[in-house]
């Protein structure tokens, strides 16, 4: 009887152990966007490595072992979140391209994009802002730097702008860019409670208006 047990102990063992240094088989794209719908929806500090293992369909130590850590899974969540973002399209307009009807366009799809989310999440680099800007040295550095690059953006396209004679030149380029990433913060969170696309618009029509990014 012993010797039975003995047997199969030693054959269960053989087969349930996998070779040294086989990789982890999942779908890495599919985790991270996983991992950033559960961001977007709770936030970074409520989000366990457990809820995430849990999200992304792995083991916890697959995921130590191909992420290392909580906050390197939100750094590269992120990045996937800002490939899929209406702004996206605002970094890929050329020289000579018109800047007015690309602004415009990307406004009213955060909008629509804004007014279609059942759960109502807004955007996941603004949530985040509150949560860990000041609180968590190393995101919340991250998270400037990401708001200060898309001044960058709209810098450029201002200038671009008023050099095309689309748009009046601002009086402060830099502070105009700094009012579109912050009417555009603040349309993302005001999504939250308005939840009609027609009366995001209004919103945004009347600011761009104001900075020459009106109708034609």
């Amino acid at each position: 009887m012993r010797e039975g047990a003995g047997a199969m102990a030693r054959t269960t063992g053989t087969e349930s152990k996998r070779p040294p240094g086989r990789p982890v088989e999942f779908d890495r794209d599919v985790a991270l966007r996983a991992a950033m719908n559960k961001f977007w929806k709770h936030g970074f500090e409520a989000v366990s490595i457990s809820d995430l293992a849990e999200a992304m369909a792995i083991k916890r130590s697959s995921f130590y072992n191909s992420f290392g850590s909580r906050e390197a899974v939100f750094r590269e969540a992120v990045a996937v979140y800002r490939q899929g973002v209406p702004d996206a399209a605002l970094a890929e307009i050329q020289p000579g391209q018109a800047v007015v009807p690309v602004v415009r366009k990307v406004f009213r799809d955060i909008c629509r994009a804004r007014a279609a989310d059942p759960e109502a999440r807004g955007c996941l680099i603004v949530n985040s802002i509150g949560e860990l800007v000041g609180v968590n040295a190393e995101l919340g550095e991250d998270i400037a730097g990401w708001m200060r690059s898309g001044v960058k953006v709209y810098q450029g396209l201002l200038r671009q702008a008023a050099e095309q004679g689309e748009i009046e030149p601002p009086k402060d380029l830099r502070a105009t860019a700094r009012a579109f990433v912050a009417f555009v913060s603040g349309v993302n969170t005001i999504s939250k409670v308005v939840r009609s696309e027609r009366e995001l618009w209004k919103l945004c029509e009347t600011f761009l208006e104001r900075y020459g990014f009106g109708a034609a």
